[in-house]
């Protein structure tokens, strides 16, 4: 008896130490942060690390994991890697929409398991679906389980490992997306449009043959999708023209298109509107006279109402990145390289061909205030055609800012000079900043640094400023730096080891 009384008392002073503790964790400093902003943290990890770290959270205290497993929106990440793991997150996730990710998961093989089936029952419930995997494996569970409606579904991610594309199933989700905001899509075709895309607002396509799309498909598709605002094709551009020359679809949404693809790109160009204030990137293959630059753009350059004010031109030919970067206030074009036909050197045809670009649009509606040339990796057989320099800049009268980084810069300050060429105007008269990023002596020319400086000054065009940035050693004196500064209201010069920040433009 008295045995049984001291087991009594035992349980009772081991409840009391019990609750001591916890009374007294209260008062640790972590325990002061308020339960709303702890259960915030999972939402700061990495998603590799989420579900490891979700539960070692849980095993803190009794408090933080009471806390932790009340919240269902936590539990809603399901990769369906584990039977026990995911039957209970569905039990925690209560009725949040679920996020459902199948493949490859930490390199393993694509692999359906029983894990996958407890999720089948919550198919209404489905927010994100995101599958990867072979053909083999993934188009028979596509065609099985997600032939029905799912009304709460938001992002949609479908990667096929293959060598040719193969074709979704047409019942896929009834055909119905009326929730989807978010379509990515990598090796698979499907017959677009689907209904019910009018809050679909980015689309991704990737690895779908040329001739395995058709311009009106995605004519179709943009038309029932009106509130679009990232879209990305990666190899994935129609080769063929089946719309009528005159269709045109507006995108008024639209924030950023990006096109890496063969050459033309203009075939579905000329045929979208692209809003002011939308970036635009085309990726494409540089060639010499075979494929001039302008050939990448739409035949009408209405559609591209994005640049009608163009403030800055930046244009990279060295060996790695190359690329012609027109930016301004109402919007972004951004052309890079992929390969250079015929070798890894550009040749002077092509980068007249960008230059000449630059006379595409209508100059009398942009004001051009920064334009700069930079060559990161000086190729000695490549060189900048002066004449075709100064065709393109002597209609931007408007131009204020120039910087020439790590190319010979020789040609272009000669056609500044305004005693160097027989018209009586000045080139540029507004020109108000040259900037200078040296990086080998070839590339410095004092003396007809002066002589341009001193020309422009005596015909009323005189700079205001002139910045000069040695890369590696001096190449200029003190005693040559004022002799600029009689022609130059301020002169600045200095070391340095990076080139220019673009995103550094004078105001407009």
């Amino acid at each position: 008896m008295l045995y049984l009384q001291v087991n009594t008392l035992e349980r009772d002073a081991s409840r009391v130490l019990s609750l001591v503790r916890s009374v007294k964790n209260t008062f640790a400093p972590v325990n002061r942060i308020p339960p709303d902003v702890i259960s915030l943290i999972p939402n700061h990890w990495e998603d590799g690390d989420r579900d490891e770290n979700l539960v070692r959270l849980t095993h803190v205290c009794r408090g933080w994991r009471e806390l932790l497993i009340s919240r269902p929106l936590l539990w809603t990440n399901l990769n369906c890697t584990d039977t026990e793991k995911t039957k209970t997150y569905i039990e925690r996730s209560k009725s949040c929409p679920l996020e459902i990710r199948v493949g490859k998961v930490n390199d393993a093989a694509f692999n359906w398991e029983e894990a996958f089936l407890l999720t089948i029952p919550h198919i209404g419930r489905l927010g994100t679906l995101s599958v990867s995997g072979s053909p083999a494996n993934v188009l028979p569970v596509l065609t099985e389980h997600f032939s029905c409606p799912v009304p709460l579904l938001s992002n949609l991610k479908i990667v096929l490992t293959c060598d040719q594309p193969v074709a979704l199933p047409d019942r896929l989700f009834d055909g119905d997306l009326s929730s989807l905001r978010e379509l990515g899509l990598a090796g698979v075709i499907t017959s677009l449009p689907w209904r019910g895309l009018s809050n679909l607002t980015t689309l991704t396509l990737c690895h779908i043959p040329e001739d395995k799309i058709l311009l009106t498909q995605l004519l179709d598709f943009f038309e029932s999708a009106p509130r679009l605002h990232h879209v990305q094709f990666h190899d994935s551009i129609p080769n063929s023209r089946d719309a009528p020359a005159e269709r045109l679809v507006s995108l008024p949404h639209l924030k950023e298109l990006n096109i890496v693809a063969q050459p033309p790109h203009s075939i579905l160009l000329d045929h979208l509107s692209i809003p002011i204030g939308t970036s635009l990137c085309l990726g494409f293959t540089f060639g010499g006279m075979e494929t001039p630059i302008r050939s990448y753009l739409p035949r009408s350059l209405y559609n591209l109402r994005n640049l009608s004010h163009i403030t800055a031109a930046h244009l990279h030919f060295g060996l790695e990145p190359r690329y012609l970067e027109l930016n301004g206030p109402s919007g972004e074009l951004y052309m890079f390289c992929i390969r250079a036909l015929g070798g890894n050197q550009l040749n002077t045809v092509t980068i007249q061909n960008l230059l000449s670009l630059l006379t595409q649009f209508d100059v009398s509606k942009n004001r051009w205030l920064a334009i700069t040339l930079c060559n990161s990796q000086p190729v000695a057989s490549l060189r900048v055609e002066a004449w075709g320099f100064y065709q393109t800049l002597r209609s931007m009268e408007d131009l204020r800012t120039l910087t020439l980084a790590e190319c010979n810069n020789l040609p272009f300050i000669r056609i500044l000079d305004p005693s160097d060429h027989c018209s009586k105007g000045v080139l540029c008269p507004k020109l108000e900043e040259l900037n200078l990023y040296i990086k080998r002596p070839d590339q410095f020319h004092v003396e007809e640094l002066l002589r341009m400086a001193g020309a422009r000054a005596a015909r009323g065009a005189k700079l205001s400023s002139m910045l000069i940035v040695s890369l590696i050693d001096a190449f200029i004196t003190t005693k040559e730096v004022l002799k600029l500064r009689k022609h130059v209201s301020c002169v600045e010069y200095k070391l340095g080891d990076a080139l220019p920040e673009w995103d550094t433009l004078p105001a407009v």
